[in-house]
């Protein structure tokens, strides 16, 4: 019978394969159609059949950027972040009162990757070789 750690593996490698699999068939077609449509529309533009403003393409960027509603949402953003790197709750979830943002980050993601060594590890794995066998 299998242990709990040989199912991990089992199942983090197979889910790893598949994704990984999926992955690079997916990220081709993906490829594919971007460039083939980025083409026709080339095309359609050089033939005449498809005329692009771009006076008010950059216009149109160009309000966006000065929006009011954009400022302020980045501005509320920015409050929020700081507001969440201040919170101080429990020392295995958030900051600490010295730890900064991307150390706290670091942090929980190596207590993470530690908890779920034998999962995370065989998923890795399964995930390259799904991209190299696809």
């Amino acid at each position: 019978m299998a242990t709990a750690t040989q199912n991990e593996i089992g199942m983090g490698g197979l889910a790893g394969i598949c994704s990984g699999y999926l992955f690079k068939k997916v990220s081709k077609y993906a490829a594919a159609t971007a460039i083939i449509g980025y083409l026709v529309v080339q095309g359609a533009s050089q033939s005449g059949y498809i005329k692009i403003n771009w006076k008010k393409v950059n216009d149109q960027i160009e309000d966006l950027k000065e929006d009011s509603t954009v400022k302020k949402l980045k501005a509320q953003l920015a409050d929020l972040t700081d507001e969440i790197s201040e919170i101080v709750l429990d020392e295995d979830t958030l900051c600490l009162e010295d730890e900064g943002k991307l150390k706290a980050t670091v942090r929980r993601a190596y207590d993470a990757v530690k908890q779920n060594a034998a999962t995370s590890g065989s998923f890795t794995v399964g995930f390259v070789l799904g991209i190299l066998f696809a």
